[in-house]
């Protein structure tokens, strides 16, 4: 018979001790192996057994940002009851999780012995919950509105070796990559990718300062009253110019491969 359990700020309908939020699965004792070793990567939260607050719904708005994109990475959550038949107690001392939720591993299908632990420190953030899974995965996590063709050459334009034909070697390359984006949208950010090559060939800054200083004066204007569509398009611009920064291999200037 369903049940209506009323928490601050959500409503849960459940049957029995089956719950999941959209964009994630639920994993008990019986699925866990199983489901979790189909997947490159399983980022998975082990929290109370009905979750909520601004934690879980950071954690639940990243799943749906990125399900589209990374078909490797499963986004799980595992609730543990401290009480009656204890679901998932068993789970929560394999894994070792202190009752100090939310807890965030992030597993890979080699072994589910070893596990990445999100840093207790950081506050779960869709942004923080990104960077994590950049910097522990080969996956690629754009933000969004971001390119992911362009941003692999972003992330070339912003070594800091590169000489000024080498930034325009790379800006005729993009300029090339037009027809690649069809959509009314993807052209909107492939535009502000060009505008932003553009001025940087031709100022004195480096890369670097360049998109310290936009990214001031951007964040800047966005705290005066704007338009909806303003906010929008300033947001997208933020986004894109995260993605000007030397990418993990990109350590050596560009080279005639382009």
């Amino acid at each position: 018979m369903y049940r209506l359990i009323a928490i601050p700020l959500l409503v849960t309908f459940y049957t029995g001790v089956t719950w999941a939020s959209n964009g994630c699965v639920e994993l008990d004792k019986l699925s866990f192996d199983k489901i979790v070793k189909r997947f490159s990567y399983t980022l998975v939260k082990f929290d109370v057994a009905f979750p909520y607050g601004e934690k879980h719904e950071a954690f639940t708005s990243f799943a749906l940002e990125s399900n589209e994109d990374l078909d490797d990475l499963l986004f799980a959550l595992v609730g543990i009851k401290d009480y009656g038949e204890k679901e998932n107690a068993d789970l929560g001392k394999r894994f070792n999780i202190p009752e100090k939720y939310p807890v965030i591993k992030l597993f890979n299908n080699d072994t589910l012995d070893k596990y990445v632990d999100y840093p207790e420190d950081d506050p779960i953030t869709v942004e923080n919950l990104r960077k994590f899974i950049s910097a522990n995965t080969d996956l690629y996590i754009g933000l969004p509105g971001c390119l992911k063709e362009v941003d692999e050459l972003a992330a070339k334009f912003s070594c800091p070796k590169n000489s000024k034909e080498a930034l325009l070697q790379i800006y005729s390359k993009v300029e090339q990559m037009k027809a690649l984006f069809d959509s009314e949208k993807a052209q909107k950010s492939f535009q502000i990718y060009l505008a932003l090559m553009r001025k940087m060939t031709q100022s004195d800054q480096s890369v670097k300062e360049y998109i310290q200083k936009e990214k001031e004066r951007v964040t800047h204007l966005l705290k005066d009253k704007l338009s909806d569509n303003q906010r929008a398009l300033f947001n997208l611009r933020l986004n894109i110019m995260n993605s000007f920064k030397p990418g993990k291999v990109v350590n050596e200037a560009v080279s005639d491969e382009l």
